[in-house]
C-alpha cells in the first residue's frame, strides 16, 4: 500500500522520480533461454544491445558471470559487512531483515535469513523474527485468495478471471459507465480501470461498502484500459470477494490466514497490530526531519519514531488489509518465497496451496508500466496481478514492492534461477531506495555480478530532487475578489467521504467563527503553530495521508495547497505532537485549489495538479470551468 509521503514507485528500482506521488507515502511465469550469441545470424542493433549488457553485467573476473554454486552462502560475513555499510551510509536509525532462499538442482533448499541495524527506539536489534509492514507486498496475498475462489469449482455463482465486477459486487459503480459495465477482475488486479490513485479518500473509520460505494463519484483520468495506473482502492474491492462470494462471508483477513498463512505455516504473518506487537517482535518505523541537504541529502536529521497507521485492526482485518495490511517477518516471508518459486507448492509437505495456473496467472505481463528500462541491467516492465516482470542481467525477475508509513518492503524471485530475495526495512524516510540498494547488492553476488553502486545511483537522484525548485512568487497585485470569510463555509465531496468546513485563520479567533472553527484554529496554534504560518483557510480532513489542509492565497481564487499528517511524539513530552508532511507541494509542484466565485459567493472549489495520483503519462483534466478541471470538486452546502 502506499500512504507515505514518498509516493511509493512501483518498483523503486526504476530510476527515474516518478510523476504524480503527491502521495505517497501501496505473472504466467516466462522462461527463457540463457543468454547467448548466434553471432553469424544476429542483427548488428541485438548485438550492439547484447554486448552492452554484458559489459554493465560482467563478474569481477571480467568473464562471463555464472550463479554460486549449490550450497554455497549467499550472505556471507562480506555480504554482512557490505549491508551494514549500506545502513552507515544511509545514515539510517533503523534497519533491515532479509530473508534469501535457493533450491539447488537436488530440490534441496538452502534458507538464509538475518536481521541488521535497529528495530526499536529502546535499541533492540533486526533479527529475522522483527516483524514489519509490507505495504503493497499485501496485494500478492489479496490476489491470490482471489485466484482462490476463482479455482473454486463449487463456488455458485462461479468466477473467472474475465467475470465482470458488476455482477458480482454490490453496488459497483464507476463513473466511466463504459468502465463499469465492463471492468473485470483482470482488469483491477492489473490497474487499468482508468480511476488513478484518490489514495486521499481513506479514512480510518472506511470500510469496503462504504468505499465502494464513492467510486461512482471519483473522476477517471485516462480511459478504460487505456493506460495503467496503480490503484489501490482495486485491491481493497477485490478483497472484499471472499465476503461476498462465500455463503459464511468470512472477511478476507480471516479467509487468507484460514486458506494461506496457516496452511503455509506463516505464524508470525498477521493483518493485526495489536497481535504483533503482543509478541515483542514488531519494528518501530523510523523517519527523519530536519536534514541539512545542502550538506548530505541522506543525513541523519532527527529521528521521529513513527506510530504504526492504523493501531486497532483485529484479525477480521480492515478496509486496507487487502492493499496493504500484511505484518511479517524475514523468517515467514522465506516460506512465502519458497511457495511462490514451487508455484504454489508447500516446500515440506508439497501440499498445493494455491494453483499453480494461479500462480502464473498473476505472474503473467498485461500491461506495460515501464516500456524503457532506466539502467542497462534492467529490461521494459509489466504488470501483472500485483506482480512485476522484467529482468535483470538477464534474468527473468518477478517482484513488487512496498510502501507505507514507517515501512518499505521488496519481494522478488528469479524462477529460472530457483532464488527469492525479501528485504524488509523501517526506514521511512529512506526505505523505499535502501530496500532496492540491499536486494541488488545480494543479487549481484547470487549471480557472481560485479557489484553495481546503487547507493551512489540513488543517491544522486536524492540530491538533485533536494533542490529547492524556483519559488512562484503571488503577482505583486495579486488580489481576491471576495473576502476570505466568504469562503469559510461548509463544502462536500461524495467520493471523498464526509463534509468538511473550511475555517479562516484570522477571523477564526473572533466571534464570527463558528464554534467547530474556533476550537480548531485554538488546537493547531497550540501544537502546529508553523504550519499556520501564511495559512489564510485550514480545514480537519481527518484522511490517513493527511490529516489537516492549508490554504494559502496566490491570486484570484487559486491557492496553494499543503497538508500534514498529525502525529504524536514519541519520548518528548514537551513537544506531544509533531507535523508529518503529507507530501502536498503546493504551486510549485502544480498543487492548488481554486474557487468558483458567482455572486460574491464560493460555488466550490477545485484541487488539482496530481492530488488524485494518475500515472506517468495522463494529462491534466481539461474543461471550461473550474470543476471541469479540477481532479476533486468540493461543493459548498
Amino acid at each position: 500500500m502506499q500512504i507515505t509521503q514518498h509516493g511509493e514507485a512501483l518498483v523503486s528500482s526504476r530510476l527515474r522520480l516518478p510523476r504524480g506521488t503527491a502521495n505517497p507515502r501501496l505473472y504466467k511465469r516466462v522462461h527463457v533461454q540463457p543468454f547467448s550469441f548466434h553471432l553469424p545470424n544476429m542483427h548488428p542493433i541485438s548485438l550492439n544491445l547484447g554486448l552492452a549488457l554484458l559489459a554493465v553485467c560482467a563478474s569481477a573476473a571480467n568473464s562471463p558471470p555464472s550463479p554460486l554454486s549449490d550450497g554455497t552462502q549467499i550472505l556471507t560475513p562480506e555480504i554482512d559487512a557490505a549491508i551494514n555499510s549500506i545502513l552507515a551510509d544511509w545514515n539510517t536509525p533503523a534497519g533491515a531483515a532479509v530473508a534469501v532462499v535457493r533450491m539447488d538442482g537436488n530440490g534441496a533448499w538452502q534458507i538464509e535469513t538475518k536481521g541488521y541495524g535497529t528495530a526499536k527506539a529502546d535499541g533492540t536489534k533486526v533479527s529475522p523474527d522483527t516483524v514489519f509492514s509490507l505495504g503493497s507486498d499485501s496485494k500478492l496475498f489479496d490476489i491470490l485468495t482471489t485466484g482462490l475462489l476463482i479455482s473454486n469449482e463449487s463456488l455458485s455463482p462461479h468466477i473467472s478471471w474475465t467475470t465482470k465486477m458488476a455482477s458480482i459486487i454490490p453496488d459497483w459503480q464507476l463513473m466511466d459507465p463504459f468502465a463499469s459495465s465492463e471492468s473485470t477482475i483482470t482488469d483491477l488486479m492489473s490497474h487499468r480501470t482508468g480511476l488513478p490513485r484518490h489514495d486521499f479518500t481513506y479514512s480510518v473509520s472506511d470500510d469496503i461498502p462504504s468505499l465502494v460505494k464513492r467510486l461512482r463519484y471519483l473522476k477517471p483520468s485516462t480511459g478504460f484500459r487505456e493506460n495503467p495506473q496503480y490503484n489501490n482502492i482495486m485491491y481493497a474491492v477485490l478483497s472484499y470477494l471472499p465476503t461476498v462470494l462465500l455463503p459464511h462471508k468470512p472477511p478476507f483477513a480471516q479467509y487468507a490466514k484460514e486458506h494461506i498463512l496457516e496452511p503455509l505455516g506463516m505464524s508470525a504473518t498477521t493483518y493485526s497490530f495489536p497481535v504483533a506487537n503482543a509478541t515483542g517482535n514488531m519494528a518501530e518505523g523510523f523517519a527523519r526531519v530536519g536534514i541539512n541537504v545542502t550538506e548530505n541529502p541522506v543525513g541523519p536529521g532527527t529521528t521521529r519514531v513513527l506510530p504504526y497507521l492504523t493501531p486497532n485492526v483485529t484479525e477480521a482485518g480492515n478496509a486496507l488489509s487487502g492493499p496493504g495490511g500484511v505484518l511479517t517477518s524475514a523468517v515467514d516471508a522465506a516460506r512465502w518465497l519458497q511457495m511462490l518459486l514451487l508455484n504454489g507448492q508447500h516446500p515440506v509437505t508439497n501440499a498445493t496451496i494455491v494453483p499453480a495456473a494461479v500462480i502464473q496467472k498473476v505472474a503473467t505481463g498485461i500491461s506495460v508500466w515501464e516500456g524503457n528500462p532506466d539502467a542497462p541491467e534492467l529490461s521494459p516492465l509489466v504488470y501483472g496481478g500485483a506482480q512485476v516482470q522484467s529482468t535483470y542481467c538477464g534474468h527473468v525477475m518477478i517482484e513488487h514492492g512496498g510502501d507505507t508509513l514507517g515501512f518499505h518492503s521488496q519481494i522478488t524471485r528469479f524462477p529460472d534461477d530457483n532464488l527469492g530475495i525479501a528485504v524488509l526495512t523501517n526506514d521511512d524516510t529512506f526505505g523505499y531506495r535502501l530496500k532496492e540498494v540491499i536486494k541488488f547488492r545480494i543479487v549481484d553476488a547470487a549471480f557472481g555480478l560485479e557489484p553495481v553502486d546503487w547507493s551512489f545511483r540513488f543517491q544522486a537522484i536524492i540530491a538533485a530532487s533536494a533542490i529547492a525548485p524556483p519559488t512562484t512568487p503571488a503577482p505583486p497585485n495579486a488580489t481576491l475578489p471576495v473576502p476570505i470569510t466568504a469562503l469559510a463555509k461548509i463544502y462536500s465531496s461524495p467520493g471523498y467521504g464526509a463534509d468538511i468546513e473550511l475555517c479562516a485563520v484570522l477571523a477564526s479567533v473572533g466571534h464570527s467563527a463558528s464554534r467547530t472553527c474556533g476550537s480548531l484554529i485554538q488546537q493547531l496554534n497550540s501544537t502546529f503553530p508553523d504550519q499556520l504560518v501564511g495559512a489564510d483557510l485550514v480545514w480537519a480532513w481527518g484522511k490517513l495521508s493527511a490529516s489537516y489542509i492549508a490554504l494559502r492565497h496566490f491570486d484570484a481564487g487559486v491557492f496553494n495547497l499543503t497538508g500534514w499528517i498529525a502525529l504524536p511524539t514519541v519520548n518528548d513530552a514537551s513537544t506531544p505532537f509533531w507535523a508529518y508532511d503529507a507530501g502536498l507541494e503546493g504551486l510549485d509542484a502544480g498543487l492548488t485549489a481554486e474557487f468558483d466565485l458567482h455572486k460574491g459567493k464560493a460555488v466550490g472549489f477545485g484541487i488539482r495538479g496530481g492530488i488524485w495520483g494518475a500515472g506517468t503519462v495522463e494529462d491534466e483534466p481539461m474543461g471550461k470551468t473550474i470543476r471541469e478541471r479540477s481532479e476533486v470538486w468540493y461543493v459548498a452546502v
